[in-house]
């Protein structure tokens, strides 16, 4: 395998979270704003390149990294970008222009390989001739980070951590929730004042539990809060809140926007759901998972086990090409 390094910005920390734990090779880089930043990101391609890197992986085509691309092909060296957009969010500008300036460099042969996290949309460009490759998502906990689990009472704690507060997190869909289930709380990441009045107003049992900063740390003591933790983003394409929930032991159910569990008959009925905007149908779906906890748990670490060797082999192959 050549010897690689992946580059990240800081633009979407949630990705961070999955994208560092995937892969043992990588390094932070600025956006490329200004000159200074794309000064500062050659120098560190320079470095890397030094070190023997025969391959550079983006996190991601971000503002100004179009020109780091032209600068490492000057140098022969292999480039291959993550796609870490949907096709749902060109919706906005940002994305839509990253993304279709991803697609031109792949066209003009400057990238060699995109790899796109949701298995349709790998399916949907490899079919328009763009040279593709599907990467498997992936998190492993580290043992040393897991955390005791809160005790169990009579309150349900439901955790809600929408991780940015746009549209496509589907954040009062989620808050909702919390009215249609007795007896429960909903502890939640307060990104805006709104959802504090909505709580209010709506009468749910709640508790502000705000993230100040978005890393795996600061997640995990979070989710340990709970006895169930939601994430019904309405699309995506990692799933960090998902993840370091169930490898926590911590239930956490998930809206229809993977390909995790086509093969599980048992974690999809029970995981995920197939209404994201329906709060009565995500209430009864809680419920039924609380009352299923210990064989959900058990069958997601047999499950667990299996994807990550195939997670492992997927992401050598596109390492690789």
């Amino acid at each position: 395998m050549d010897k690689y390094i992946l580059l990240y910005g800081d633009k979407k920390p949630e990705d961070n979270i999955c994208i560092t734990n995937m892969f043992e090779n990588t390094r932070q880089i600025n956006l490329g704003w200004t000159d200074f930043e794309y000064n500062y990101n050659v120098k560190i391609i320079d470095e890397e390149i030094e070190k023997g890197v025969s391959q550079i992986i983006f996190s991601g085509l971000e503002i100004g990294w179009d020109k780091l691309v032209d600068y490492i092909k000057g140098k022969n060296i292999k480039v291959k970008v993550i796609c870490n957009t949907n096709d749902s969010l060109l919706y906005y500008e940002y994305e839509r222009n990253n993304f279709f300036r991803l697609l031109e460099l792949s066209k003009e042969g400057k990238v060699d390989d995109i790899a796109f996290l949701r298995k349709g949309q790998y399916e949907v460009y490899k079919s328009l001739g763009y040279k593709c490759s599907y990467l498997m998502e992936n998190y492993i906990l580290d043992a040393a980070k897991k955390k005791e689990i809160k005790e169990e009472n009579k309150t349900i704690d439901i955790g809600i951590y929408p991780l940015n507060y746009t549209w496509d997190k589907n954040i009062f869909n989620q808050l909702c929730i919390g009215k249609m289930l007795d007896s429960s709380n909903v502890n939640y990441n307060e990104l805006d004042d709104r959802m504090t009045d909505f709580l209010t107003t709506m009468e749910i049992e709640s508790k502000p539990d705000k993230i100040e900063n978005i890393n795996e740390d600061e997640i995990i003591k979070k989710i340990v809060k709970n006895d169930i933790n939601v994430s019904l983003s309405f699309t995506e394409y990692f799933h960090p809140v998902f993840f370091i929930s169930m490898e926590q032991g911590i239930p956490c159910i998930i809206g229809n926007t993977s390909d995790l569990f086509e093969d599980n008959e048992m974690l999809d009925k029970y995981i995920v759901t197939k209404a994201e905007d329906n709060p009565i149908v995500n209430a009864k779906l809680i419920e039924e998972c609380l009352k299923n906890k210990q064989a959900i748990m058990e069958e997601y670490k047999k499950w667990k086990d299996e994807y990550n060797k195939l997670a492992e082999e997927n992401k050598f192959k596109f390492l690789e090409k």
